[in-house]
């Protein structure tokens, strides 16, 4: 079984933003602003305030450059190409929320 899949490339770039998401999220409180919590982090700064929302979205995406590089070490493009496809979604995404807020 081969794992030099676009499919399981595109779903690694989509989850791990979300992992990259919560480690700022949790370097956002235990470093930068300490009295704060996740909660505080995710409804009210991230959620609830919109001049946020694409720089924080920014940040996570770098997540996507460990399994990019990754899947470049183990000679997997295809999946490879994934990764990039969601980064692409995201960048989409981001602009998109950048425009409306």
């Amino acid at each position: 079984m081969t794992f030099d899949k676009v499919a399981l490339g595109f779903v690694v770039g989509l989850l791990f933003p979300v992992v990259g998401f919560f480690l700022y999220a949790s370097i956002y409180v235990t470093i930068i602003r300490p009295h704060l919590d996740v909660g505080y982090f995710v409804n009210d700064l991230f959620l609830g305030t919109s001049r946020y929302r694409s720089p924080v979205l920014s940040l996570s995406l770098l997540a996507n450059l460990g399994p990019f590089f990754w899947f470049d070490r183990l000679d997997l493009p295809r999946a490879m190409r994934g990764v990039i496809l969601a980064s692409f979604l995201y960048a989409v995404l981001i602009v998109a929320l950048w425009i409306i807020g």
